[in-house]
């Protein structure tokens, strides 16, 4: 499947104070899989590479409210709050099935190591997950799952107030670029 696609959003108006409120946000919108809905909380210090200083295992959709009051308690300037979870996207297995797909949110501290400059960070799977199998004539179930992607985009852009955006894998710098043609 190649390397994980992830989103990166710098916020206006960015404070780390703040840092609840915008996991809060990011939660109360992200389409969490109904197929297998369950998440796991991990709040950082320092660095990714550290062991969590907090973590919960969520079965069902997790209350984003909760979810905040929990991070709340753990909020200084070299933390990170993380959410593993899953949602919901075709995948291939010799032929196109939806399947629940796992995904990371995660929103930085200013202080936090690891992160690229970044206030929020998704991680949205493989990216062979929004490309066209080699294998297969359907293009459809690659356009859903772009959909799906440019939708959860669009809704954290209107609910956190970004300011830029980046969408990346290891594999290209500007992703984007080269799903739009997949949609065309």
């Amino acid at each position: 499947m190649g390397d994980p696609l992830f989103l990166s959003l710098w916020l206006r108006g960015y404070s780390p104070i703040a840092l609840p409120v915008y996991l809060r946000k990011a939660l109360s919108i992200f389409p969490y899989s109904t197929l297998a809905p369950m998440s796991v909380l991990r709040i950082y210090a320092i660095s990714l590479h550290e062991a969590p200083i907090f973590e919960e295992f969520i079965e069902g959709i997790p209350d984003p409210q909760a979810v905040a009051q929990q991070a709340q308690e753990f909020l200084h300037e070299d933390c990170a709050f993380q959410l593993e979870t899953q949602w919901d996207l075709f995948q291939w297995d010799g032929e196109w099935e939806l399947k629940p797909s796992r995904a990371v949110i995660e929103v930085y501290a200013p202080e936090f190591e690891g992160a690229s400059g970044e206030n929020v960070r998704v991680d949205l799977g493989p990216h062979g997950l929004y490309l066209p199998q080699p294998q297969s004539d359907q293009l459809r179930p690659v356009q859903s799952n772009i959909r799906s992607l440019l939708r959860l985009t669009q809704d954290l852009e209107e609910e956190l107030t970004v300011d830029r955006r980046l969408l990346w894998s290891d594999e290209e710098e500007n992703f984007a670029e080269r799903l739009g043609a997949l949609l065309d």
